[in-house]
């Protein structure tokens, strides 16, 4: 057996082994005429060790507390053991795109893989497929061995240089999380069903009918990337690119750490504009943390590329901001590209276009 066929082996996926990949975007070079897809992923095992296990989940549920019921239980079992998976380091996950075989990079210890491919446009466009708003997307799935009969797959949507997009918080934006509680945050993530804010869904619905594509960028971990992606398909919310952060189980027996999830945050709006930057992007999330404090930040750096900056404001007695201060963190902004707002409704006054 040669090192190659040696190393091949070792590095394939394992049939105990997961891989996700998670929902990505990529950008057209009109030089070269080609498109850089952007893959992320990872890659990991069910854990064997069944008394730890059993320890942290023990030790998981003194933190959560979650309520009773059977159906609460399962759900917060489910969603527990999706933090107790064992992340496979040093893999290189063989994938097909365009009838074209890609290596990606080896597997970081966090079990995370992520890299930019290179495609000419004339060899990608026979594989693209338009939904019916006209937005473009491209598949693929990881190359198993033949007798591997899964199916691990990916998709990947085709911006074009120019548009709209929306970057949206979840947590208090989209979906009910109330953040600033935090036991009532660990409740509404660990153990209840995931609760749209009402009306959102059709806000964003009626925004990609006139072509805007979508980021949903968050400070929950990547853990719960599968529920969080399943809940926004169920609730009917546009398909896009999904961004969580890593974090670890010792961090939930803490206040999860804001600085760490605003830095988190910025740097991937900051990525993302960056990559478009002949793209307007709308802002959108909510008084409960410092959005508005970030999207001030992100508005005085990219200026016009801020088209809109749109905040919900939450009225409970665990927001820390009042109206006040929110319009005060915006008030550099013009008063027509940016809304504070109640209701979704509200946001129908906006001229995107």
């Amino acid at each position: 057996m040669t090192d190659t066929t040696k190393n091949t082996a070792k590095n394939a996926v394992r049939p105990r082994e997961q891989v996700i990949f998670y929902r990505s975007f990529a950008h057209y070079s009109p030089i070269g005429r080609c498109w850089h897809l952007e893959v992320h992923g990872s890659i990991f095992a069910p854990t064997r060790r069944h008394i730890r296990k059993h320890v942290l989940l023990h030790l998981f549920k003194r933190v959560v507390k979650p309520e009773k019921g059977k159906q609460t239980r399962k759900r917060f079992k489910d969603r527990a053991h999706l933090f107790l998976n064992v992340s496979k380091r040093n893999k290189s996950i063989p994938i097909a795109i365009a009838e074209k075989a890609f290596e990606l990079p080896r597997s970081t210890p966090d079990g995370h893989f992520q890299t930019t491919l290179t495609i000419p446009e004339e060899e990608l466009e026979p594989s693209i497929q338009q939904d019916a708003f006209g937005r473009r997307f491209v598949e693929f799935a990881a190359h198993l061995p033949e007798e591997d009969s899964r199916l691990f797959a990916g998709e990947i949507e085709l911006l074009s240089p120019e548009g709209i997009s929306v970057i949206s918080d979840i947590d208090d934006t989209i979906k009910v999380t109330n953040v600033a509680d935090r036991r009532e945050l660990l409740a509404n993530t660990f153990t209840r069903e995931f609760q749209a804010v009402p009306q959102m869904a059709g806000t964003y619905q009626a925004w990609a009918n006139q072509g805007i594509s979508f980021h949903y960028v968050s400070s929950s971990p990547w853990p719960l990337y599968e529920p969080m992606l399943n809940w926004l398909d169920k609730d009917e919310f546009p398909i896009g690119s999904l961004h969580l952060r890593n974090i670890r189980l010792s961090e939930l027996r803490k206040n999860w750490k804001r600085q760490i999830a605003y830095e988190s945050k910025r740097q991937t709006i900051q990525t993302l504009m960056r990559t478009y930057p002949h793209r307007r992007f709308i802002l959108c999330g909510d008084s409960g943390e410092r959005d508005a404090e970030l999207y001030a930040e992100i508005a005085s750096q990219f200026g016009d590329q801020v088209e809109h900056v749109a905040i919900r404001f939450i009225e409970n007695g665990h927001n820390r901001h009042s109206r006040e201060t929110i319009q005060q963190k915006l008030s550099f902004i013009p008063k027509d590209r940016r809304t504070l707002f109640d209701s979704p409704d509200e946001l129908q006054a906006i001229d995107l276009l």
